[in-house]
């Protein structure tokens, strides 16, 4: 960004010729020099050869006009400077080039320097300067240039600058500046660079920025601005980047900037945005960074995002979206980073998110999937974070309690707990839990592949059937050995049991009605090959022992 200032500097430079100084320079320039030197500690500059020995065209940092008559330039960037500028500077009318950044400044810019109506570049960048940026520089109608960044200057832009119709870059950011952002800026068409950041601006965006249409980069971010995005800012057609970031704007993104089709960074971060993202924002191929996380944006993810195909990093956290992943951001085979944690996002994860092979960074957290994809997910992206998901809905069909948890089956472990007390039934593969007796049950699902991820359900009251009541349901499942032992389960025809004694058993169907018994001294068996298939008890009628079996055809 400062090499303007180097190549303006050398051209200056370059203009002086070695040849002997015919005419003495202007007594009031010379005056204003001495100024410089005396109020910003001179003697410890970094640099000052030949100041108040030489001629003023050998001292350093300084530049004349061809007859050698008056000052043109002054460079004095990273000299170490300390103290104010003085009021005489504006007596230097012939100056073009400006340039004190880098220093230790302090006070206050002197109206003064309205004055120099020649003046193209001004920069006062990294310094301590304080006060209000004077009305006076609205004067200088031939600067291009002007850098007042990180500074301490407070009070409002005035709208006076407007009147610099030659301004191309305007640096203003790093201060703590406040009020409103002038529409009068509007009128500096010929801007590239208009860079407000990191100060205390409130109010409005001004339309009238959607004048600026040879803008290349807007930085308003980091301030409290407020109200809607304007439409207008969709004129700027050669906008390469837009930060709007850090504000209180709210509305929805208006679909007006699908239009910046030359746009690499579109930041919207850190707002109160509502509504939809515009499904038009997939016209923006040449974005690399879609920063919208953080605000209040609803509904699902535009399809339309796949097209972004040049995109690097896709930040859509912290916002109220909903609906599935589609899979047509599986098109992003660029995407480094994804986040789409904080959201309200379910369903399943589509495959074709695979094809993210430059992914470093995914985040999938605190959201509403289930195990669904999220083998894939472990699988393909082992850095990914989808911890914390929303709680499971548990319902009760019949005379069991169910989840819904997504993934292989058989990867899933279900250990289901009753409310007050400290026993839990485990089961492998199986989402139904049949209680056996009345009481508050809550389930948590592990995974044996997405292994980062525990799902807890809601609780839910269950009222067991009066003849499961009787199975002395103490023993009927907290109980993981029991003393009796079934196989094959799941059986097909013929059922095993196996008793360590003699024992009678009672087949019984969910209601708890009994369908077949048997007596079985050490081993026996059941022939189950009538029943249809489901789930069945099997109970231990000497000791009120109980254990599920399936049936299966």
């Amino acid at each position: 960004m400062k090499t303007l200032f180097t190549r303006l500097f050398f051209a200056f430079i370059i203009s002086i010729t070695t040849a002997s100084v015919r005419a003495q320079v202007d007594i009031n320039d010379s005056l204003a020099l001495v100024d410089l030197y005396n109020n910003t500690n001179g003697p410890e500059w970094h640099t000052h050869t030949n100041w108040l020995q030489g001629p003023v065209s050998t001292w350093y940092g300084i530049a004349l006009t061809d007859d050698n008559k008056r000052v043109s330039a002054i460079y004095m960037d990273n000299n170490n400077l300390e103290g104010n500028l003085p009021h005489s500077l504006g007596n230097l009318s012939a100056l073009s080039f400006l340039n004190l950044g880098n220093n230790d400044l302090t006070n206050s810019i002197p109206p003064e320097l309205g004055n120099l109506l020649y003046l193209s570049v001004l920069g006062l960048y990294n310094n301590k300067l304080s006060g209000s940026i004077p009305t006076e520089l609205g004067n200088l109608f031939n600067l291009t240039y002007l850098d007042l960044v990180n500074n301490q200057l407070s009070g409002s832009i005035p709208p006076e600058l407007g009147n610099l119709t030659n301004l191309q870059e305007l640096h203003l950011y790093f201060n703590q500046l406040n009020g409103s952002i002038p529409p009068e800026l509007g009128n500096l068409t010929k801007l590239t660079f208009l860079y407000l950041f990191y100060n205390q601006l409130s109010g409005s965006i001004p339309p009238e920025l959607g004048n600026l249409t040879n803008l290349a980069y807007l930085y308003l971010s980091n301030n409290n601005l407020s109200g809607s995005i304007p439409p207008e800012l969709g004129n700027l057609s050669y906008l390469s980047t837009l930060g709007l970031y850090n504000n209180k704007l709210s509305g929805s993104i208006p679909p007006e900037l699908s239009n910046l089709t030359n746009l690499t960074e579109l930041g919207l971060s850190n707002n109160q945005l509502s509504g939809s993202i515009p499904s038009d924002l997939g016209n923006l191929t040449n974005l690399d960074a879609l920063f919208l996380d953080n605000n209040q944006l609803s509904g699902s993810i535009p399809p339309e995002l796949g097209n972004l195909i040049n995109l690097y990093y896709l930040y859509l956290n912290n916002n109220k979206l909903s609906g599935s992943i589609s899979p047509a951001l599986g098109n992003l085979s660029r995407l480094g980073d994804l986040n789409l944690s904080n959201n309200k996002l379910s369903g399943s994860i589509p495959s074709s998110i695979a094809n993210m092979n430059n992914l470093y960074s995914l985040d999938l957290s605190y959201n509403r999937f289930s195990f669904d994809g999220m083998e894939l997910i472990a699988q393909i992206f082992p850095f990914a974070k989808y911890n914390t998901q929303a709680i499971l809905t548990p319902h009760i069909n019949g005379n069991a309690i169910s989840v819904s948890a997504g993934g292989t089956l058989p990867n899933n472990t279900y250990t289901w707990y009753k409310k007050g007390e400290a026993g839990k039934t485990r089961i492998m593969g199986d989402s139904v839990f049949h209680p056996t007796e009345n009481g508050v049950y809550a389930v948590r699902v592990q995974n044996s592949i997405a292994k980062h991820l525990n799902l807890f359900s809601d609780t839910i009251s269950y009222t067991a059937p009066i003849a499961l009541n009787t199975f002395s349901a103490g023993n009927a499942q907290k109980n993981v050995n029991n003393s009796f032992s079934v196989y094959p389960n799941p059986v097909k025809n013929v059922l095993n049991i196996h008793a360590g004694g003699s024992a009678s058993f009672s087949l019984l169907d969910q209601s708890g009605k009994v369908l077949l018994t048997k007596d079985i001294t050490r081993s026996g068996s059941m022939n189950v090959s009538n029943f249809t298939a489901g789930v069945y008890y099997l109970k231990n009628t000497n000791t009120g022992d109980v254990k599920k079996v399936v049936i299966a055809r």
